[in-house]
C-alpha cells in the first residue's frame, strides 16, 4: 500500500486544527448528554488534542487490516 500525501494531509490537518483551537476551548468540554439534556461526563481542555489523533488511529487500524491484501 503506498502512502500518498492526501493521506498525510487528511491525517494532520484534524492535529493542526486541534492546536488552533485550544485556546479558545473551554476548560471543560461536555462529551455526553443523556436524555434530560444533562452533561454525563466533560473533557478536560489538555486532553482535547487527542480527538485530533482519531484519524491517525483509524488510519493505522485500516492499515493493519488491509496489510494482506
Amino acid at each position: 500500500m503506498k502512502f500518498l500525501k492526501k493521506d498525510l494531509l487528511i491525517l494532520v490537518i484534524p492535529v493542526i486544527i486541534m492546536f488552533i483551537i485550544m485556546p479558545f476551548l473551554p476548560d471543560k468540554i461536555p462529551m455526553q448528554w443523556n436524555l434530560e439534556g444533562e452533561v454525563n461526563w466533560y473533557l478536560d481542555k489538555e486532553l482535547s488534542f487527542l480527538l485530533g489523533l482519531i484519524p491517525f488511529v483509524i488510519y493505522e487500524l485500516w492499515k493493519i487490516r488491509h496489510k494482506d491484501k
